[in-house]
């Protein structure tokens, strides 16, 4: 999905560039036109560029991430009523498997925690840690 949004809005860059080669920019109109297609297409640029790199990051985690197993602190209920927001926070620690150094964080839990065995208060879970940036942590669904 990241990725689709990255080449749509750097596809609508280039196009409001390509707007702008057309204008008589003679004409006064033109030219305040011409400037808010240029402000657009640098706007459209940052966040395709925003998207895809983000879109990178996440493949490169799903990719070379390392397993490690962490263990689940507290499960904190995420704000009810908004599709966006997260159902539950899951607050885990870690020790990373080279430098033993033990990391706390969270993530983000879409779903029923009551209907997953996995994800209770004391267990261990399996989650994906960045190799360069070990408090980025992927878990999916889905074990």
């Amino acid at each position: 999905m990241k990725l689709s949004i990255a080449i749509g809005c750097l596809i609508l860059s280039l196009g409001f560039v390509l707007i702008c080669s057309f204008l008589n920019l003679g004409v006064f109109f033109n030219q305040l036109l011409g400037v808010v297609f240029l402000f657009c297409s640098l706007f459209m640029g940052y966040l395709g560029f925003v998207n895809l790199f983000d879109y990178l990051n996440h493949s490169r985690l799903l990719n070379k991430g390392v397993k490690v197993k962490a263990h689940i602190i507290e499960i904190k209920r995420g704000l009810l009523g908004e599709n966006h927001l997260p159902d539950y926070i899951v607050e885990v620690f870690y020790k990373h498997p080279n430098t033993e150094k033990i990391y706390y964080t969270e993530f983000e839990y879409f779903g029923d925690v009551n209907a997953n065995e996995i994800l209770k208060k004391g267990k261990d879970v399996d989650i994906l840690i960045d190799p360069q940036n070990p408090e980025n942590i992927y878990y999916k669904n889905v074990i």
